[in-house]
């Protein structure tokens, strides 16, 4: 059974949705398992730490440190400056927009099923039009882009606006109805191509009611079976654990965007603006 103070979020629901065994050992056990995600672990590593590296980077420039500041670190950095190259030519034109708000790195959080599930945004804005619109920015470093049906079925793109809809009043002062919202993912190398995702009001009781029914069966869960797709387990540090190989799987077909999210950056740990 989950503790009463256990917080859901779109990592550890994707983890779920992955393998139910998974998001026992990882989340529930925390159990540490010495094993490789890939057949390349040092490419691995760079990509997570180039991803994690550009987070960061796109954060302070939000936060107001000067271009100039930034840049001069770059220049031993090929592929971080290439990827910051991208975003300067090709960030959101949001951004600029005159009145914005914007709330870089923020976290807000509400309650589903009697738990708490938080969202952490890269970006939040308030655009100040007539009616206000709101627009959650993510910024991603994988490879490869990937395409739109795949993102819309990935349970970051219910839970985010789900989130701001439900708490984004008590933290922007405002209430905030769910068609007003949007979620953009932009590309560090497909800067290109953001993918826009609107939100609607059905989307949102669909979201609420999936989400409970979701949260409600993990919670009364005492058995978290193996996922019976077992390609997601070459990438698995518990491969070895289960039973279901010691190989790696190729670097070629591996998705360090979902890596990166599941190991550097546990959102829960995070205070966030609670409804």
């Amino acid at each position: 059974m989950l503790p009463d103070t256990f917080q859901f979020s779109q990592s550890n629901l994707q983890a779920y949705r992955a393998c139910p065994r998974r998001f026992e050992l990882r989340y529930l056990r925390r159990m540490q398992w010495p094993a490789a995600q890939t057949d390349s672990l040092r490419e691995a590593e760079q990509r997570m730490q180039l991803g994690s590296d550009f987070h960061r980077l796109v954060q302070q420039y939000l936060t107001g440190v000067p271009l100039d500041c930034l840049t001069a670190g770059l220049e031993h950095l090929p592929a971080l400056r290439g990827m910051w190259q991208n975003y300067l030519a090709h960030q959101p034109a949001e951004l600029a927009a005159p009145q914005a708000r914007l709330f870089p790195e923020v976290s807000l959080s509400t309650v589903v099923g009697g738990f708490r599930l938080s969202a952490r945004y890269d970006a939040l804005l308030a655009l100040p039009q007539n009616p206000a619109r709101f627009l959650i920015i993510d910024w991603k470093t994988t490879r490869r882009r990937p395409d739109s049906q795949a993102l819309r079925r990935r349970i970051q793109s219910r839970v985010y606006p789900f989130v701001l809809a439900r708490a984004g009043a008590k933290f922007l002062g405002r209430p905030v109805a769910p068609e007003q919202i949007s979620l953009q993912y932009w590309f560090a190398h497909a800067p290109a191509r953001p993918e826009i995702i609107p939100y609607s009001e059905s989307r949102f009781q669909a979201d609420g009611d999936e989400l409970t029914r979701l949260v409600s069966k993990i919670a009364a869960q005492t058995d978290f079976p193996l996922t019976t797709g077992e390609k997601s387990c070459r990438y698995c540090v518990y491969r070895s654990f289960c039973e279901r190989g010691d190989v790696a799987g190729p670097l070629t077909e591996w998705d360090e965007e979902e890596s990166l999210a599941e190991i550097g950056l546990d959102w829960e740990q995070i205070s966030e603006i609670a409804y």
